[in-house]
C-alpha cells in the first residue's frame, strides 16, 4: 500500500484521538479518586504497559559545509519544520515509588523541508517523508502527589531507523540524501493523573539528534555545501497506562 496514503490515514485517526483526549480531561479528571490510593495500586507491581499517540514537529539543524563559501548559485539554505505523527507501545519498569525506567518502541511519520534561495533564480525546495521505527530508553522521575495529580520528568537516549531513507538511491540527481540510523537524546516532561483501572499522562518531549544524518554525495549539487544535518522533534503525546 502506498505510504503516503497510510501516513495521511495515520495523522487524521492520530489527530482526532488527541482532540478527544485533550476535550476528555477536564471531565476525567472531575470523576476521579484519591491520586494516592491508585499510585500505590500501579507502584507495587514489577512493571506496567501502555500505549503511547501522539503528534511532532519536526526540521534539521544545519551545518554548513565548507563549499557553501564557494558556491556561486545557491545564496542560503533553510530548514522549515513540519507536522507529523507517532505512535508506540510502553513497557515502563518501576524502580521504587519515584523512579521508573521505561522503552516506548514505536513508529513516528516525520516531515521535514530544507529551502534553498537561489541566486537570479526560483528556490528550490525538498522534502523528505521519514517513516522512522524508534526505540528510546528514559529514565523517569516522578513527584509525590500534588493535589490530583503527579509531575514527572524524563530523559534518555533513542535509536531511530528511517525505513524511507534514500541514501542507497541512484540516479539522484538534485536531492539530498539521508542516512538510515540515528541517535538522539530526549527529555521531556509530563504529568500523570490515575484512575481506578489505567494512568493517563499528556506528556511533552524533546529529541536532538548526535548524529549526521546527511549522507554526503559529491556528486550531488546541493549535497556538496551541506556539513551536517542534525535532526531534532518536539513531541506531544498522551500515555495510556494499565
Amino acid at each position: 500500500m502506498d505510504s503516503t496514503y497510510i501516513r495521511n490515514k495515520f495523522n487524521i485517526l492520530g489527530k482526532k484521538v488527541i482532540i478527544f483526549v485533550v476535550l476528555s480531561l477536564p471531565i476525567l479528571a472531575f470523576g476521579q479518586k484519591n491520586v494516592l490510593e491508585n499510585d500505590l495500586k500501579f507502584s507495587r507491581r514489577a512493571f506496567h504497559f501502555g500505549i503511547n499517540m501522539g503528534i511532532n514537529t519536526s526540521d534539521f539543524k544545519i551545518n554548513r559545509g565548507e563549499k557553501f563559501i564557494y558556491e556561486d548559485s545557491i545564496a542560503a539554505i533553510d530548514a522549515k519544520a513540519a507536522m507529523g505523527f507517532n505512535l508506540a507501545v510502553l513497557l515502563s519498569i518501576h524502580l521504587s515509588r519515584h523512579w521508573e525506567i521505561r522503552t516506548l518502541p514505536g513508529i513516528a511519520f516525520q516531515d521535514k523541508k530544507l529551502d534553498y534561495q537561489i541566486f537570479d533564480g526560483q528556490p528550490v525546495t525538498q522534502n523528505f517523508n521519514q517513516i522512522l521505527m524508534e526505540v528510546p530508553v528514559h529514565i523517569k522521575f516522578k513527584s509525590d502527589p500534588i493535589k490530583d495529580f503527579k509531575f514527572y520528568v524524563i530523559s534518555g537516549m533513542k535509536y531511530s531507523y528511517d525505513v524511507a531513507s534514500n541514501s542507497k538511491a541512484r540516479n539522484a540527481e538534485g536531492i539530498v540524501k539521508l542516512n538510515k540510523h540515528d541517535i538522539a537524546l530526549d527529555y521531556g516532561v509530563g504529568f500523570e493523573f490515575h484512575f481506578p483501572l489505567f494512568i493517563l499522562s499528556p506528556e511533552f518531549r524533546v529529541s536532538n539528534s548526535f548524529l549526521n544524518a546527511h549522507s554526503y554525495d559529491p556528486n550531488l549539487r546541493f549535497s556538496n555545501v551541506i556539513g551536517a544535518l542534525k535532526n531534532r522533534a518536539f513531541f506531544f503525546g498522551i500515555n495510556f497506562e494499565g
